[in-house]
């Protein structure tokens, strides 16, 4: 009997502790960010052999942080003067930082599009893989035009192309700013299409009309889409609607990609480019 009791105490201690590792393996699995939750980040990728034709592009992809302007100005360093096009694929974020960035893409002349960057050898659930990107050099991997996104502040980068591209499969879509407070009540119960944030904000809709009139883009159009998205919710742009207001200026084909160069470099990147004295000025 004794011997009996020893043993059911172990195989109970055994259940006991498997349980608990369950649990630390789900809670762990639950706080673990997913791919498309990252903080914004930048590379340098090609793919083909550019000493004749290749593809060449700068991959931004992830949630734009308040600090991601800061990284795109440093990066914008290892240009080597070449005018690549900026791919975003990104939920959105902190929107100064996308002001920003669509400033310095402007400053800068380069293009930009929506689409998704897989790196060689990256695993297929997450296809941008951190330990594949090459600092300070050229990543290799593909670009694909279909099937990206680019949400919420992440058009507003995006407007800062003198060229921005998106595919006819691609999605961009707005919703309304949140400032981290709910909205009173209307008397009606009804929704003010006119909003762009969570609360009237005269000067943030000030500001976003003098960025994208800057752009070239139709604030009015804008805001009635985002108008139309609650914060927790999106509104899909379509692609005509993204061309008429100005988001995009063109729109790729299932055939096209984004990031072809003709008579490319295999040079590597290098600490050549000035930054214009206008950027410097921006958060000062």
């Amino acid at each position: 009997m004794t011997t009996r009791l020893g043993l059911l105490t172990t195989f109970c201690f055994i259940v006991a502790g498997l349980l608990v590792a369950l649990v630390a393996t789900a809670s762990a699995g639950a706080k673990q960010k997913t791919p498309e939750a990252w903080p914004m980040n930048f590379a340098l990728v090609r793919n083909g052999d550019c000493k004749v034709s290749c593809v060449q592009w700068i991959s931004a992809e992830g949630t734009i942080t308040a600090d991601t302007g800061r990284q795109f100005e440093q990066f914008l360093t290892k240009l080597k003067g070449q005018r690549l096009p900026v791919v975003f694929q990104s939920g959105g974020g902190n929107v100064a930082s996308a002001l920003w960035i669509g400033r310095m893409i402007r400053t800068a002349g380069l293009e930009t599009a929506v689409g998704r960057t897989v790196l060689n050898g990256c695993p297929m659930l997450v296809p941008r893989c951190p330990e594949k990107i090459v600092k300070n050099g050229w990543s290799e991997g593909e670009v694909h035009a279909g099937g990206a996104y680019c949400f919420s502040a992440c058009p507003f980068a995006l407007a800062g192309g003198h060229v921005r591209a998106a595919a006819v499969n691609a999605r961009i879509a707005l919703h309304q700013i949140t400032d981290g407070r709910k909205r009173a009540p209307t008397a009606t119960g009804r929704r003010n299409l006119d909003e762009i944030s969570t609360r009237p904000d005269p000067a943030l809709k000030r500001m976003l009309s003098d960025y994208f009139d800057e752009m070239g883009v139709r604030s009015g159009d804008v805001f009635v889409m985002m108008g139309l998205a609650t914060p927790e919710g999106l509104y899909n742009v379509w692609s005509a609607e993204a061309l008429k207001s100005g988001i995009i200026t063109k729109v790729f084909s299932y055939s096209d990609e984004p990031g072809y160069v003709i008579g490319g470099t295999d040079d590597e990147p290098g600490d050549v480019i000035n930054i214009p004295p206008e950027i410097e000025i921006l958060l000062k």
